[in-house]
């Protein structure tokens, strides 16, 4: 399945996912709009808070597994259980991105 993947190319599909999905967390947790009205319940997109207590989770489960994934590349660069931790790592790491930006996204609403 991943006989014809390099080390580096690993980690590089695992930094660019890492990265994308920090940028995608904070560019939904920070406000957009100028002014938020002073009024309970905050309407969508307001509730700044809890927006921000979700990316910094979401941050630091993707950070973990970012680091996992380099671990494993350095740990054993080669032989059939690499290929099956890489992976492993690689898609939990994906899945984890992809749900935190539908975490972060709902916390706000």
């Amino acid at each position: 399945m991943l006989a014809g993947v390099r080390p580096w190319q690993a980690v590089a599909v695992a930094t660019a996912v890492a990265v994308l999905a920090w940028a995608g967390f904070w560019y939904l947790a920070v406000p957009r709009s100028d002014v938020c009205p002073a009024v309970h319940p905050a309407p969508a997109g307001c509730r700044v808070d809890a927006r921000i207590s979700a990316a910094w989770l979401w941050t630091t489960i993707v950070a973990v597994l970012y680091v996992a994934v380099v671990v494993a590349v350095r740990v054993r660069p080669g032989g059939g259980q690499y290929h099956r931790s890489v992976a492993l790592g690689t898609v939990a790491l994906g899945v984890a991105a992809l749900y935190g930006l539908w975490s972060v996204w709902q916390a706000g609403g």
